[in-house]
């Protein structure tokens, strides 16, 4: 881990010690005295990151400046700074960031320690973990990809519909493509499926093949209920649901089934089927989407 270069941004020094070149006793060290702002307990979600100022202050030199954040003594993160001879007092602000994969309700302690010629100062700090903000998207509907009129294709992320055409000028967008199978019936898949790729279009060409970049998006049956799903209002849930194993495809999909999604950035979604309508070339399925911020 980079720790200075990732997340000192400053330290600032108030003042410098004088060397006296004499028989003058050497101080008896005391304790820093430090001060860390904030000095509550703060909240945060994953991925964000917190921003601790830390006053220090020592009437014999300064050594060194260290922030650690664990959960259940593991690490999370740790940052440091060693301070050159002859510093008394030093402002340092520290950035603590928070990883995505911790969960909400954790409290994740953070310790700064100072030290100095002989003693040592730590002050510790809480940060309580809530879950992340979600967006939701209602009446998605997306038609079969035999449909040439319809738009088949879909950015969870951005919520945007987009045609076969639309899709292939924005094909890092599309995250989930529409069809209805002879055998799998409808059925929800990532652009890198393999079985999408049976579809091609008036001339013999493969249809996905117009999407130069293929989005290998994860996708999985979860056991929710509607009500569960309308029921969800942060990212703590979505998070929780995210199964074992997943597919690149979701086939034989029926009215009410919540599916989990993951793309390639590594968003994470639960889609609920509202509605499916019709069959080969005249289907349609209605869907709604609760994806992380």
């Amino acid at each position: 881990m980079k720790k200075k270069s990732l997340f000192m941004v400053t330290v600032t020094v108030f003042g410098l010690a004088a060397f006296l070149f004499s028989c003058t006793p050497t101080p008896i060290a005391s304790p820093p005295v430090v001060n860390v702002s904030p000095s509550i307990t703060t909240t945060a979600r994953p991925g964000e990151k917190m921003n601790y100022e830390v006053t220090v202050s020592s009437d014999t030199d300064l050594k060194k400046v260290e922030m650690t954040g664990k959960i259940d003594n593991i690490v999370l993160f740790t940052a440091d700074t060693v301070f050159p001879a002859g510093v008394r007092a030093a402002m340092v602000i520290f950035i603590a960031p928070i990883p995505v994969t911790v969960a909400a309700g954790s409290t994740i302690v953070v310790d700064f320690v100072v030290t100095n010629e002989g003693e040592m100062t730590t002050v510790p700090r809480n940060i309580q973990i809530i879950a992340g903000e979600i967006y939701s998207y209602t009446a998605v509907i997306m038609s079969d990809l035999e449909n040439p009129e319809g738009s088949s294709f879909y950015s969870v992320e951005d919520n945007l519909l987009m045609s076969l055409n639309q899709a292939a000028l924005s094909s890092g967008e599309v995250d989930l493509i529409y069809y209805y199978g002879a055998t799998n019936k409808a059925t929800l898949c990532s652009p890198a499926d393999e079985s999408v790729r049976a579809f091609t279009d008036s001339n013999g060409q493969i249809v996905v093949d117009r999407l130069l970049t293929k989005n290998n998006t994860k996708l999985a049956l979860v056991g929710m209920t509607v009500a569960d799903f309308n029921a969800i209002t942060d990212e703590g849930p979505v998070m929780a649901s995210k199964p074992a194993t997943t597919f690149s495809a979701t086939n034989n999909l029926v009215k009410d089934q919540v599916l989990y999604c993951q793309t390639v950035t590594g968003k994470q979604a639960l889609i609920l089927v509202r509605n499916i309508t019709g069959t080969q070339a005249t289907s349609y399925i209605t869907i709604e989407v609760k994806v992380q911020k």
